[in-house]
Parts: C-alpha cells; structure tokens; sequence
C-alpha cells in the first residue's frame, strides 16, 4: 500500500532543537516535544508557547512560504483563533529547507461531542467562513496566494486515488466503510470546479481544527493549502464533522449554497476522510479510525 505520509526528509527532535538553538537563540528552550507528523511537515512544540513546522517533502517549502506571507496581515482578524508565524527559519547545512514558528493556538483535536457543542460550533464555523470567504481575492494575491494548482476539487482526477484507498479498506477488513463510500461514488452525477472565486483555507478537516476545553471549535491550523477557489473544499469539514440536523445552523449564519456546491463539498469530505481514515488504520490510531468511521456516515447522510 502506498503511504503518501511518509517523510522525505523526517525531523528529530534533536535535530529540531539544534536547528531552533542556532538560529533563533532569544528562545529560552525549557521544553520540547513532538506534537504530531502531517503528511507535509513535522511539528514540534516549545514551552507550550510556540509550535515550529518542518517540512518534510520539497512541496511542503512552497506551501509554508505562502502562509508566511498571508497569515502575519490576517492573523487577529477571524472569529477562530488561526496561528501567526513569529520566527523564520532558513535553510542551512542541518536542514535544507526554511522552516516556521507559530504563536500556539491552544486547544486539542475533535472527538465526538455533544449535540450542544456541535450546534456552537457549527456557528462559530459559519461566522469563520463568512469572514474568510469575503476576504479581498485581489489582496490575497498580492500577498502571493494563488489559484488551486492541484486540482483538490477534480472529482475525476481524484476519484481514481479514492477508489484505490477503497481498495486498503476492503483488504484491511474496514467493509462497512467501503461498501458505504463505493455506494456514493456510484451514484455521484458529474460535477465540474467553478472558477476561482473566494479565498480558501483549503484543508479543513479533523487534524487541522483545534476544540477549546469545553469541547467547541475554537481555532483552524495549518494553512499551507490556502488559496483562491471554490468555497465548497472549505465546507468540506461541514460534511464531515456535523450530523445534518446540525448543519441548518451553519447555513441560517453563512445562507444557503448551491446544490452543486454541497456535491463537491460532500466529495471532498468523503475524500479526505477516507485518506484519514486509512492513514489512522496505518498508525493504530483508534481515535482517528472512530472519528473517520462517524465522519463518513455524517457526509453520506442525504
């Protein structure tokens, strides 16, 4: 099975603290752990303070350069907490590619909660999106942001990757899931990316939003993915977090979208989710495998 999480190019945590120490030595370093490994960057916290980004394949460099242009002119800006890069790493003998430091945005990853906390948090989603999506495209890219390069709403393109991790999820005996998504790939009708229109986060899902202590959304991380696009990749993690009684809360704050539009979002939700999920099985991560598994029936749900 192909494992597109794997690193390039992995970061210890010995080879984080030297690099942190040489360049950035005004940082009194007290603490430092492993927060966890994306599929593009190795994340590391220090003193409960900050959290550094490594990247670790060549495409993760562009993609944490434009949020080191974008995030410092609208950090401080959104109804959610986002990070704010403070420290710039380069690229040295130690390690080849630039790296980041955030401000941490506090708070720990989705697990399921109650019906109350889902109802607030569709909310404070809604007004994060509103805001986000109406944010100037021109401004956005003369601060170097771009249109999708990689075609991440190309259902044709990607049906083909998700039909493959269907596949690792019937040989690794995950068959209520399969069948369930092989089913809704079935009955998917043709659905074609608009144009550019709005300025996108463009990878919110379960590992990239943080809960406050009383278990309700309270920050969005990790915006390599961000560009101009379809608003639909966002409301993605509608689909996929929010039972459908939840989701008329969204929609009373944002407005409606168009059928179409939820189409694709349901897509990539089920995409992602399914790459999760699999990555979770991957990793003996019980919680992931759960949340996945509710997350699929969430974006399957008519």
């Amino acid at each position: 099975m192909e494992k597109p999480w794997l690193a390039e190019y992995p970061v210890s945590l010995e080879l984080a603290r030297k690099l942190i120490m040489v360049q950035f030595p005004e940082i009194e370093l007290k603490e430092i752990k492993q927060l966890g490994e994306g599929f593009d960057n190795t994340v590391i916290q220090i003193n409960g303070q900050f959290v550094f980004r490594f990247p670790r394949r060549p495409i993760a460099v562009t993609l944490i350069q434009v949020e080191n242009q974008l995030l410092p002119s609208i950090a401080g800006t959104f109804p959610l907490a986002i990070p704010e890069p403070v420290f710039f790493g380069k690229p040295s003998t130690l390690y080849p590619y630039p790296f980041t430091g955030y401000k941490m945005v506090k708070g720990h990853l989705p697990v399921e909660g109650s019906m109350a906390n889902k109802v607030e948090s569709a909310k404070r989603f809604a007004h994060f999106l509103k805001v986000l999506h109406s944010f100037p495209v021109e401004r956005a890219m003369r601060l170097g942001v771009l249109p999708d390069g990689m075609m991440r709403l190309d259902v044709s393109y990607r049906k083909k990757s998700l039909m493959e991790n269907v596949s690792n999820l019937l040989k690794l005996g995950y068959f209520e899931q399969a069948h369930a998504v092989k089913d809704f790939v079935d009955t998917l009708g043709e659905l074609k990316v608009q144009h550019p229109i709005s300025l996108v986060h463009g990878d919110i899902h379960i590992r990239n939003v943080l809960l406050d202590d009383e278990g309700v959304l309270a920050g969005i991380i990790d915006w390599g993915d961000v560009h101009v696009g379809n608003p639909a990749i966002d409301f993605s993690f509608l689909y996929s977090y929010f039972p459908k009684e939840v989701r008329r809360v969204f929609f009373e704050i944002y407005g409606e979208i168009e059928k179409e539009t939820e189409g694709l979002a349901r897509f990539r939700a089920i995409y992602m989710l399914v790459t999760l999920l699999v990555y979770g099985i991957d990793r003996h991560d019980e919680e992931l495998i759960a949340i996945t598994s509710t997350g699929l029936k969430y974006a399957i749900e008519e």
